[in-house]
């Protein structure tokens, strides 16, 4: 895998992206955004960012990753205040916070993991289109 033929397979597929240098940022849905380094030839390294605006960290820039923990973390504190002060309120924001985390973050990882193993193997197969 190579940036030529990478750029090649994104414009083929209508991919909305950046190259800069030795990196090409690929543009998600949802603002999200996927990086592929090439800058050592033997270890290309793909990574992703949740922009400013997206669903799940707000105004916060940050990888999935670390975007589920925030939230878990976040979701158990502001629960757990107000279930101090009116326990089914707090136990109903605490399955609606984790209802949303889960939702969102299903819908972000399911994108990258399918574009990161696209990428990384769409070389040793090739792509077919069946009309009937």
């Amino acid at each position: 895998m190579n940036i030529e033929n990478t750029e090649d397979f994104l414009n083929k597929f209508d991919y909305k992206f950046e190259r800069k240098n030795q990196t090409i940022t690929v543009i998600m849905d949802y603002r999200h955004q996927v990086f592929i380094d090439f800058k050592n030839p033997d270890k290309i390294v793909i990574s992703d960012q949740l922009v400013t605006g997206n669903f799940i960290t707000g105004m916060l820039k940050m990888s999935i990753k670390k975007a589920i923990l925030l939230n878990v973390f976040c979701n158990i504190l502001l629960s757990s205040v107000i279930a101090l002060f009116d326990l089914k309120f707090g136990i109903g924001l605490f399955i609606t916070l984790g209802v949303w985390t889960i939702y969102w973050s299903i819908k972000h990882i399911s994108k990258y993991e399918k574009l990161r193993y696209i990428l990384t193997n769409w070389g040793q197969r090739a792509v077919y289109s069946i009309e009937s």
